[in-house]
């Protein structure tokens, strides 16, 4: 069978949904119906344990248009291993792999429980896309307890070779941020069934696995990430006052933690100054005086 003979799949893109907690879906797959994209669209929803009705996904996506159509997985246990399976991952065990290659598309994206699409979501990364292996959006962060839209993620998934990531990890774009092509990706789909001891990290690792492949960037937010600031690591709470968030709003700050979070404020300063009056080329870091820092030239 030649190339132009070859079978076409039935949808244009795929949602992979890993669904574990009752109740915490419907809204996430609201959001996928919701997609002003216009191709053909299925939505893949695994099961991961016991605790999932399977009606009140069918409830969810009741209302879907036509060229939406919901595809179930429910393989009546869990392949996580800390629910019995005998996968590392805790968020779906191999279920976000498996549901990567059952999909009737080539091109798929990846929702969490609690995430939410912002309607132009699939358009913009399915016109970004093109030929490439993989594409991502950015995404805004909101207060998971309110909803209120904090700020735009400008230092954690912001893609290769940018962000607080870019030297350990050549940066990093998160699982709902993507779009891959299944078929270019894939030698990189075991790694979304990989975890570390604790069942934690698969998504770096498929990051990690695909980050040299060619892929491109919407440049614009259309993803939202729930984040629980009173559960944060006080360098992470430095970066989003720094970025113009009153923290103080959502969240009161033991005098302790305080002082932690304004001694990261003044690290993260320091290190912009630093990049500031370092040049980096081919991997060589040169100090920038003078003129580069505006300064008459000597």
């Amino acid at each position: 069978m030649n190339a132009d003979s070859a079978p076409v799949p039935r949808f244009d893109v795929a949602v992979v949904v890993v669904a574990r907690r009752p109740g915490a879906l419907a809204a996430a797959l609201r959001s996928v119906t919701a997609q002003s994209y216009s191709g053909r669209v299925q939505i893949v929803v695994g099961v991961d344990g016991p605790g999932v009705e399977r009606a009140a996904i069918e409830r969810a996506v009741a209302d879907a248009p036509a060229t939406m159509s919901l595809t179930v997985v429910d393989p009546g246990y869990s392949t996580s291993r800390s629910q019995g399976g005998v996968h590392a991952p805790t968020e779906g065990g191999s279920l976000r792999a498996a549901l990567t290659l059952l999909a009737d598309a080539r091109h798929v994206a990846y929702l969490s429980e609690r995430v939410r699409y912002a309607p132009e979501h699939l358009d913009s990364l399915k016109r970004a896309i093109g030929d490439r292996a993989w594409a991502h959006a950015q995404r805004w962060f909101v207060d998971a307890g309110s909803g209120r839209v904090l700020c735009r993620d400008e230092w954690d998934s912001v893609g290769p070779g940018r962000g607080i990531y870019a030297q350990s990890e050549g940066g990093y774009a998160a699982p709902d941020t993507l779009l891959v092509d299944k078929l270019a990706c894939l030698a990189a789909i075991p790694a979304w069934a990989q975890a570390d001891a604790g069942g934690r990290g698969e998504d770096r690792r498929f990051f990690r696995a695909v980050r040299g492949l060619p892929y491109a960037a919407t440049g614009e937010p259309s993803v939202y990430q729930p984040v629980r600031l009173d559960r944060l690591h006080p360098f992470l709470i430095a970066q989003f006052r720094l970025h113009g968030v009153r923290v103080e709003s959502y969240v009161t700050l033991a005098p302790e933690v305080l002082g932690e979070v304004e001694r990261a404020e003044e690290a993260i300063r320091a290190q912009a100054r630093s990049a500031r009056d370092t040049l980096s080329v081919q991997g060589v870091d040169f100090a920038v005086r003078g003129a580069a820092r505006g300064d008459p030239p000597r």
